[in-house]
């Protein structure tokens, strides 16, 4: 692996450990920053893995994980829950920058957690092969 697409790797993987940290030990849980670094880990492998599937355009200037998921889908193999969770997580990279733009609860949070550490898994397995 690269040193640019390490970076990647290494941004989502602290952009994740930043999410659990709160999650278990911050009260009350800042459940907007939560789900927030929640995407941005999501955002970060999949940008790592743009990087590594020689995106000829550049990296995309875009928030929309369903958006980078379909910039790979040609080159990588992308499970179909997996664009489920670029779905659900994409919000957290915008809208909760903004008071009241949603209402989150514990669910929620948790359902961020479990949909990042699935997709920087596959990330990771991806870039290993």
């Amino acid at each position: 692996m690269n040193q640019e697409i390490k970076k990647w790797v290494d941004m989502a993987e602290m952009d994740y450990g930043v999410a659990k940290h709160l999650y278990e030990t911050y009260y009350p849980k800042p459940y907007e920053i939560i789900c927030y670094h929640c995407q941005q880990s999501a955002e970060k492998i999949m940008k790592g893995i743009i990087i590594a599937s020689g995106s000829r355009g550049g990296m995309p200037k875009s928030h929309d994980l369903s958006f980078l998921m379909n910039q790979i889908k040609n080159q990588v193999s992308v499970r179909d829950e997996l664009y489920d969770y670029a779905d659900e997580l994409t919000p957290y990279g915008v809208a909760v920058r903004y008071p009241s733009e949603l209402f989150l609860e514990e669910h929620h949070v948790r359902d961020a957690l479990k949909m990042a550490d699935e997709i920087i898994k596959w990330g990771k397995s991806v870039l290993a092969s």
